[in-house]
């Protein structure tokens, strides 16, 4: 029983910890996107824009496209990383 009140006890933790950063992420990219006073759902359109250029040349896993935004100092990037399953040239 103690074994398992352990194990339970490591997940919450992990649980928290992940939800705590998830909010934190979110927050960090609200904050970079209204520093860039884009207007709302223009991150996504470009999103949108950036997948359907890169998927002309090379066939996309779509579900596992990921867009980050980041901030340094005060420039920020947007990182995307487009797993790529073969080109279509």
């Amino acid at each position: 029983m103690q074994v398992k009140t352990q194990v339970m006890s490591w997940f919450s933790k992990f649980r928290t910890s992940n939800a705590r950063s998830t909010a934190k992420d979110r927050m960090r990219t609200m904050l970079t996107h209204d520093r860039l006073e884009l207007p709302a759902g223009r991150l996504e359109c470009m999103e949108e824009e950036l997948m359907a250029v890169v998927s002309r040349y090379f066939e996309l896993d779509k579900t596992t496209t990921k867009f980050d935004l980041q901030q340094y100092d005060r420039r920020a990037s947007l990182i995307a990383n487009f797993p790529l399953t073969r080109s279509k040239c």
